[in-house]
């Protein structure tokens, strides 16, 4: 099976050392892919798994990972996830590699359920589900390939169990581990395994991806792909119809700021936080910041080319003209600490309703509100006290 092949997208420098390693036969014991969201190191994890099970060392037989009885995935899951609800995100894996499957890129489709739940690495997950399988003698060839992503979601203890495995190598197991955020790592496992690092999709590698896999329009495939910011997995779940509407309320909800319509905004934030998980209410932020960042650009440049809303572009330019004194950038930095303390479980409602206070001010060039740490604490009826 050829690793440089045209449905794994992007990353060629990638691909070119992936294919050496298969080709010299000389294969770590543990392979570490690290890079930023879409970035596609899981599809490249599995196609890595499937070329060294069916080298010409290991099997005549091709299989696909699947249906392999040597490779198994694992993916953080909630505490109260079990076994039945791995497999059903496996099965939208097998669908598609590209598939979101992360809990959180892709919440429980039980809004309810998935509320809020937390997916890691627990030690009780790793003993029943995990180690078991790395003391499993190969079915075909000599490996057992184990690949696990997002591994700095381990908890402590996880991880200390994890690393004895990595100290005391197999050579019938084979561990391909991939992470969002390397330096959160630690450095024991880290210097444990062979490093492999992963760039961003380009907007052009992703754009041809749409058009020649998914048949997409190219008009379309570039709005897609700029609204994702280069992450070809979130384009399988977009939806425009309701990215268009979330940013027809997020417009809404700026508007409303600026003039301080306290009825308008709670009725925005009464929409966004009875329909939204927290996933949800993070997308709604990213997509905030999207928005921002096109104002910052067109202020500065007077460029539409390479805005992302580039179908709002009237709606930008109306903004930035009335609207002169406004401070982009700082409302962007207050986004960051929304996202985080949307995830520390801090009431949705109380956080909107102070970025929407904060907004009004700096859309009118003055200084917000409240400092960029534990905005929730600084609402102006409390800062007027102190």
């Amino acid at each position: 099976m050829a690793f440089l092949s045209d449905d794994l997208i992007g990353q060629q420098r990638v691909k070119e050392l992936l294919n050496s390693i298969i080709k010299s036969d000389r294969i770590s014991h543990a392979y570490l892919f690290s890079g930023p969201k879409g970035s596609g190191m899981l599809p490249f994890a599995l196609r890595f798994a499937e070329c060294i099970k069916n080298s010409k060392n290991n099997t005549n037989i091709e299989s696909s990972w699947q249906k392999h009885p040597d490779i198994h995935v694992f993916i953080p899951m909630p505490s109260s996830a079990g076994s039945q609800e791995r497999n059903e995100r496996l099965e939208w894996l097998n669908e598609d590699n590209y598939n979101l499957i992360e809990y959180a890129d892709r919440p429980d489709l039980d809004k309810e359920r998935g509320r809020n739940r937390q997916a890691f690495y627990s030690i009780d997950y790793f003993r029943s589900e995990i180690r078991p399988v790395t003391r499993l003698r190969p079915y075909q060839g000599e490996k057992i390939v184990v690949i696990m992503t997002k591994v700095e979601t381990m908890r402590k203890e996880t991880a200390n169990s994890f690393l004895k495995l990595l100290e005391e190598p197999s050579e019938g197991l084979l561990f391909i581990l991939t992470t969002h955020h390397y330096e959160q790592l630690l450095p024991t496992i880290i210097s444990r395994c062979q490093h492999i690092a992963f760039g961003k999709n380009t907007l052009t590698d992703v754009q041809k991806a749409l058009i020649n896999r998914d048949q997409m329009p190219k008009k379309k495939a570039a709005l897609v792909a700029k609204l994702t910011q280069g992450n070809y997995a979130k384009t399988r779940d977009i939806d425009l119809d309701f990215i268009q509407q979330s940013r027809a309320e997020m417009i809404d909800f700026i508007r409303s700021s600026y003039v301080l319509d306290a009825i308008k905004i709670n009725s925005i934030i009464l929409n966004w936080t009875s329909t939204r998980n927290t996933e949800g209410l993070i997308q709604l932020i990213e997509l905030l910041e999207s928005f921002l960042r096109d104002l910052v650009v067109y202020t500065h440049t007077q460029n539409t080319e390479s805005l992302i809303h580039e179908d709002e572009v009237e709606t930008i330019k109306n903004i930035v003209l009335n609207l002169k004194k406004a401070d982009y950038h700082a409302m962007i930095d207050l986004l960051a600490p929304v996202s985080a303390e949307l995830r520390q479980n801090v009431q949705p409602k109380l956080l909107f309703t102070v970025l929407a206070f904060n907004f009004s001010m700096l859309l009118r060039g003055q200084d917000e509100f409240s400092v960029k740490d534990y905005a929730f604490k600084h609402l102006p009826a409390l800062k007027s006290r102190s």
